[in-house]
Formats: C-alpha cells, sequence, structure tokens
C-alpha cells in the first residue's frame, strides 16, 4: 500500500545506495545504520537531494496550480491536457496531486536521513575542523529542502495561513525522522497549519545558522540568500509583514542581483539560463540530466516554424497588462499563426523556449527553474510595506521594478486601493507562468472570472472553462488528499480536504 511511510522507505533507499559504496553492501540492501560514515558519503547523498530539485520545481508542479486560475484558456480542442485543473474537476485520485504528495514526501524523507547521518557524524568526534564545517552546512541545506518541501505542501495541500484562524484548519503531516514501519498504527496524521508552519519556521531556523556559503548569481546550491528569500516568502504567506519586509530588503539592499534592464539580456536570460537575478537556479548539466518540460504552451515536435499547437495561451486581460515596450512581454509572449489544433494568430506563451543545453534536435521545453528572482524580492517588500502601512515604501518598491522593466516608464505615487490594485497586477506581470498565482489568490482572499480570450471563437466554450468563474476560498483552491495515502493510513482516513 502506497503511503508516506512506505514511499520514504523506497526514495531513501534509493539515494543511500547511490551515495554509498556498493562493496559495502549488496546492491539490492542497504544497512542504514551504516550508510553515513564519512563526509564522502554526506556529500553523495546530498548531492542526490539535489538531484531531485529538477523535478519538483519545474513542469505540472508549476503550471497545475497556474491553470487553475485566470491566467490561460485552454483553445478548442485542446486535448484536456491536465484538464482537470483547468475545468475544475479534480477528484481525490488525481494523479498530478499524487505525484506532488509522494513525491515532496520522498525529498523529506531523504532529507530527514541526511539530517541524522549528519548529526551522528558530527557527533562522532572525529572530523577536523574543515570536515565539521561541510558536514554542518549539509546539515543546514538539509533543514532548508526540509523546509521548502513543507512549504509546498501546504501551498497545495492547505488553507491559506492566518495567524487568527491556523489553529483551526489542518496541515500537512510532520515526519522529522527516518524510522520506517510497517505499523499502521504509527503513521502520521494530520497536525494544524500552525504545527506545519511552525517546522518550516524551525528548519529555517537552523538553515540560517548553518548554511554560511554566500549567496551569488544563479547558486546552484543553497546559500544563505536563498534561505532569506524562502524566508521572506513563508513570512509573507503567514501575514509576518516585518520578517518579509526585513528579509526581501536585505537581499535587495545587498546589490547581489541587480535587476536587468535590457531587453535582449533579458530574452537571453531565460533562454540560456543565465539571467543574473536569479537566486536560486537548479542546475541541470544536458539532455540526460533535466527537469520536466512547459511544452502545453507552444508543442512544437517538429522544430518548423509555423507549426507550433498550443493547448493553452495566456488570457488576454492578462495580455493587456504589459506595456509594449515592457522586455518581459517582449521575452515571454509571441504572436503567431496557428494551425493545429485551432487555426488563427495567437499571443503564445514562450517563457520557457527550453535551453538549447538541454536538448540534442528538437526543444524539449525544459529551462532550469529560477527558483527565487531577485524581482520576487520587490514584490514581497511592496506587498510587506503595504501590511505596514507604509505604502510611500511599498510604492517605491514597485516604481522601481517597473522602471527596470519598462524603458517608458514614469513613476507614479500609488495609494490606497490603487496601490493594492498595482502590486496585483504587477505580481501577474513578473511571476506569469512561474506557480504564484493560486497562491496569491489564496493569500488575498479573492476569485476570479476568467475573460472573454484574445479570440473568443478559438477558444474552448463552456461553463468550466472561458466562463469559469470561482469565488473567494474556492474548496478546490486546495488539493485533495490522495486516495491512496487516506486508505493505506489510518490516521487519516478522515482527514481529506472539504470538497473532495
Amino acid at each position: 500500500m502506497k503511503n508516506i511511510k512506505t514511499f520514504l522507505i523506497a526514495a531513501a533507499a534509493v539515494f543511500a545506495v547511490n551515495a554509498c559504496s556498493l562493496e559495502k553492501y549488496p546492491d539490492n540492501a542497504i544497512n542504514t545504520g551504516d550508510a553515513m560514515e564519512s563526509v564522502a558519503d554526506c556529500q553523495a547523498f546530498r548531492n542526490g537531494l539535489y538531484s531531485g530539485m529538477k523535478g519538483v520545481f519545474t513542469g505540472a508542479y508549476v503550471y497545475a496550480t497556474d491553470l487553475q486560475t485566470d491566467l490561460y484558456h485552454a483553445v478548442k480542442n485542446f486535448g484536456n491536457f491536465s484538464g482537470a485543473f483547468y475545468h475544475y474537476s479534480v477528484v481525490a485520485s488525481e494523479s498530478m496531486a499524487a505525484n506532488a504528495w509522494f513525491g515532496l514526501y520522498g525529498v523529506i524523507g531523504n532529507a530527514n536521513f541526511l539530517i541524522e547521518g549528519t548529526q551522528k557524524l558530527l557527533a562522532s568526534g572525529t572530523l577536523s575542523e574543515e570536515d565539521t564545517a561541510l558536514v554542518q552546512q549539509y546539515y543546514g541545506e538539509a533543514c532548508y529542502l526540509r523546509a521548502h518541501m513543507y512549504y509546498q505542501l501546504a501551498c497545495y495541500f492547505c488553507e491559506d495561513y492566518d495567524p487568527e484562524t491556523a489553529e483551526d484548519f489542518m496541515g500537512v503531516p510532520v515526519v522529522t525522522k527516518y524510522a520506517p514501519t510497517g505499523d499502521a498504527s504509527k503513521y502520521p496524521s494530520r497536525p494544524t497549519l500552525q504545527v506545519t508552519y511552525n517546522q518550516i519556521l524551525a528548519d529555517l531556523a537552523e538553515a540560517e545558522k548553518y548554511v554560511t556559503t554566500q549567496g551569488s548569481p544563479r547558486s546552484a546550491y543553497v546559500t544563505a540568500d536563498v534561505v532569506a528569500a524562502l524566508q521572506a516568502r513563508v513570512a509573507l504567506m503567514m501575514h509576518d509583514y516585518d520578517t518579509a519586509y526585513t528579509k526581501a530588503a536585505g537581499l535587495i539592499n545587498s546589490g547581489t542581483y541587480p535587476l536587468v534592464t535590457d531587453a535582449s539580456t533579458f530574452a537571453d536570460g531565460w533562454k540560456n539560463d543565465n539571467l543574473n537575478e536569479a537566486i536560486w537556479q537548479v542546475a541541470m548539466t544536458g539532455p540526460d540530466d533535466i527537469g520536466n518540460g512547459f511544452s502545453y504552451f507552444i508543442y512544437n515536435t517538429s522544430g518548423v516554424e509555423g507549426e507550433d499547437n498550443p493547448q493553452y495561451v495566456p488570457e488576454d486581460w492578462a495580455l493587456n497588462l504589459y506595456a509594449r515596450d515592457d522586455i518581459r512581454f517582449q521575452s515571454w509572449f509571441d504572436a503567431r499563426d496557428i494551425t493545429t489544433p485551432v487555426v488563427g494568430n495567437l499571443t503564445l506563451l514562450v517563457k520557457y523556449p527550453g535551453n538549447p543545453l538541454l536538448y540534442s534536435a528538437v526543444t524539449n521545453y525544459v529551462n532550469m527553474p529560477k527558483v527565487f528572482r531577485i524581482s520576487e524580492m520587490y514584490l514581497i517588500a511592496a506587498e510587506a510595506a503595504m501590511g505596514r502601512e507604509e505604502e510611500v515604501v511599498a510604492s517605491k518598491y514597485i516604481n522601481d521594478l517597473k522602471t527596470a522593466r519598462i524603458p517608458s516608464w514614469k513613476n507614479v505615487d500609488y495609494a490606497g486601493d490603487d496601490l493594492v490594485l498595482e502590486l496585483r497586477q504587477e505580481r501577474v506581470r513578473e511571476l506569469f507562468g512561474e506557480g504564484h498565482r493560486l497562491n496569491d489568490i489564496k493569500r488575498w482572499h479573492i476569485g476570479f472570472s476568467r475573460s472573454a480570450g484574445q479570440d473568443p471563437a478559438l477558444m474552448q466554450p463552456g461553463e468550466n472553462y472561458v466562463a469559469l468563474k470561482r469565488e473567494a476560498d474556492d474548496p478546490m483552491f486546495v488539493w485533495p488528499i490522495p486516495t491512496s495515502e487516506l486508505q493505506a493510513n489510518p490516521q487519516m482516513k478522515d482527514q481529506q480536504n472539504p470538497g473532495y
């Protein structure tokens, strides 16, 4: 039976076998008590953890939630690719929800294994000062990765965090020890949302202590700046505006990641994954070392110009937010003549064209995920400043970002409702297609209505398609706990999310 515990056993064993000398153990078994006896063992296991990041920050892990919102329309005859999310027919057995649940818990299981291994090695008293520093770094990185995976789980499977109600809503099971067991009575239940976020904060506090590597653009590993970036993002979701502002403003003020203002540099940064605004960019080395693609938005399998086959196109209201000299609009969107599955001219999302280093012939639409960019920190600082009733400060961060992106921009003094609206629209402009929209809708407690579409005649019609409307706090903004988990884990059998 597939549940958290059994999945962790399998996932951790895979990484552990890769990390340790196969001369010590049979290739079909592992002695977990002896699996991490050296710094080299820890380093190898840590590398395995990072390898998993290529999957959890790409593909449907990113776009599935966006398809639930007002960012895209499905074209006619779109094939129902990821349609359950788009037209709100997700059920408890939805495969993507299950993939996210078990995939993220798999990473958590491996992080737990590394955390325990590093602690054991540090307690042995056999390490040199230099090796001690290395193992402490690996420990801090594992704590960070566990925190980030729990945060992702909370975003998918939990309500918005509100300090007033966090004790009233369910979080996700918190597993902090690698302790495989077949005893179902020991499987975890869902604690409160407060408990889940307390674990995230505790892990980030440990990461802040031990991840001391200085940040640099496009770092492939977790650095002190990456820790600060997640702290800012989590704090904003928790409506902790002081922490969110302090962490985001600190990264901005460091000057390490200046905003890009040149259109060609910006476009090249997205295509070839050399954008120096990226605080953390998960590394991929070639066609055999990649994550998931974003093919639904172009899907040209021949590589021949004019043979694009998009299933989803940006909504017209979102496209209309951009000034036409906005370097984001110029880099991320392209009007093209389409012949399949519809015939006409449509503006496509081309934000993920595929890095030529990661495919051999025709693009696979895989780019290295830019998990954090400095521009997001401007938006976090602005929203946090609004929460602190510092409208002038918030307006300045928005204007600074727009000045970098729009050559013709003239500053505007935003205040009141105009400031709230501009902040929300600027998050759409800057973060389009990066998986933030549904969390924003949940955090702001707003609903949405889809627009008519770029060309209504080419859009998939129907109440749950073009005409879809969802009210604030819709239960289906929260994903279902996988059926297989509920069936296998007696502690969670009555803990499904509302609406499923």
